[in-house]
């Protein structure tokens, strides 16, 4: 049993009032393993980035917080950066600067029960698609588990040959994670009930719809419940959420380590999981950091979910 997270990393510059206030490696798989990483979950990151001194401090940031980077791929040039402006009620816009190469990771081989966790910009790309989709077919076949957020930043509803490779993802996974954000975008929908009518297969797939401060849904085979968000003073809403996503796998992984074989979950184990994705999520908005801080790792021991 393996955790693995897919996607891009990038170097964050952040800014709020036409200032810079700091930097750090992020991405949303990037995030996600971090915060993996600190909550103690074997979990290693597929991703690519340059041999420079930004991609030195993003593989030293990984090692400090128990990542495994033996499945990072590096290459001569610039990692990818972001700059990220933050408005006045502490959401952030991006803008991009693309990596000196576009290059796809070597995937592993899949095993029973592994977690993976994908999505983003990366999951679409058309460089390395080919392997990707044949690592997650081999890993549906196999009984991996598979959670796909699509992060949409932008609306889909009139670009096809995204929508096709997004519908796609989703019906190689086991769980689809998305807010309702990403589903307006998506699908042009705005609520989950119709989110969830709109994936391409619904049996034996769940549906984690999350609507920031009002909470989350899960939507499964005769399954619909409902928990509400974490209260918390928001500093950033960068890796929100990565974070739910990171929770997710957290509650997936204990599970696992107490013997769960990959049965339907009841009500109440989705409840627990579901509210470790507000805890990760929550944890992350009260924070500067894009990851679980440090001192709420203690918390998971304490029941908080």
């Amino acid at each position: 049993m393996s955790v693995f997270t897919i996607g891009e990393t990038t170097y964050d510059i952040l800014f709020r009032n036409g200032e810079p206030i700091g930097a750090c490696s992020g991405g949303s798989a990037y995030n996600s393993a971090i915060s993996l990483g600190r909550s103690g979950v074997p979990v290693s990151l597929i991703s690519t980035f340059g041999s420079d001194q930004i991609g030195d401090l993003s593989l030293d940031f990984l090692k400090k917080n128990g990542v495994k980077s033996e499945l990072i791929k590096r290459f001569n040039g610039r990692s990818r950066i972001a700059l990220a402006f933050f408005d006045n009620s502490s959401n952030v816009n991006y803008s991009f600067y693309p990596a000196s190469e576009d290059i796809y990771p070597e995937y592993p081989i899949p095993q029973l029960n592994d977690i993976i966790l994908l999505g983003s910009s990366f999951a679409l790309r058309d460089n390395g698609r080919a392997k990707l989709l044949a690592f997650l077919r081999e890993a549906q076949k196999i009984g991996s588990i598979i959670i796909y957020d699509p992060n949409a930043r932008q609306c889909m509803t009139d670009k096809p040959e995204l929508l096709e490779k997004i519908e796609l993802n989703m019906a190689l996974s086991t769980i689809i994670k998305g807010s309702d954000e990403d589903f307006k975008n998506i699908f042009g929908v705005q609520d989950g009930i119709t989110a969830w009518s709109r994936l391409p297969e619904q049996q034996n797939r769940s549906l984690v719809y999350t609507t920031g401060g009002d909470g989350a849904e899960l939507f499964s085979d005769n399954l619909h419940l409902k928990i509400g968000a974490k209260p918390t003073k928001v500093v950033s809403t960068i890796g929100a959420g990565d974070n739910f996503s990171a929770g997710i796998v957290y509650g997936l992984y204990q599970k696992l380590k107490s013997g769960w074989s990959g049965e339907v979950l009841s009500p109440a184990d989705w409840k627990e999981i579901l509210n470790f994705g507000a805890f990760f999520a929550s944890s992350v908005c009260g924070s500067a950091e894009n990851y679980l801080p440090m001192e709420h790792v203690k918390l998971l021991q304490t029941g908080v979910s």
